[in-house]
């Protein structure tokens, strides 16, 4: 591992910092189990798609100052986008987005998502090698209808009672 410590590194600290931060504020809305099966999807799901892009023979962005695997990229992994996930969940389930409202939802979510990947671009904290930044478009929304069709699949299941044994 080639790492050098400087801003890049802090705007992922900080970033994990304040998701984490937001995430514990909110976190006893829901049961663990949903957390935890959230925790693992996002992991796997963004953790696939990342490395998928990042390795050869595409190459497309990395994370942190080289191509090299860098911890910071792991942080985001591991905690950046789980606790922004259970925020978006929070939100569409608190103020109850459903319907025409969660068409809205996500189109906001992408926005922010863009200006936030965006930000990150900025701070070198990611570094495209051909990836474009319109390229996320799809992506986000995508992201988000995965997201919201596991919890509801997850909050029916407990409503029937076949993940109370997790609880």
């Amino acid at each position: 591992m080639n790492v050098t410590f400087d801003w890049n590194e802090w705007f992922f600290i900080i970033a994990v910092l304040i998701a984490l931060l937001l995430f514990l504020l909110i976190r006893d809305y829901f049961p663990p189990v949903i957390v935890f099966i959230i925790f693992i999807f996002n992991f796997w799901y963004v953790s696939t798609i990342d490395y998928f892009l990042i390795a050869t023979p595409f190459k497309l962005y990395f994370f942190g100052d080289n191509p090299t695997y860098e911890l910071s990229g792991g942080l985001f992994h591991f905690f950046m986008y789980p606790c922004a996930s259970i925020l978006f969940l929070y939100v569409y389930d608190k103020w109850e987005l459903y319907g025409r409202k969660t068409i809205w939802y996500i189109l906001f979510w992408t926005g922010f998502s863009l200006f936030f990947e965006w930000i990150t671009v900025q701070n070198r904290a990611l570094t495209y090698t051909g990836w474009k930044l319109y390229y996320s478009i799809p992506t986000y929304p995508l992201t988000a209808v995965f997201l919201i069709v596991l919890f509801r699949f997850m909050k029916k299941k407990l409503h029937d009672g076949s993940l109370q044994e997790f609880q």
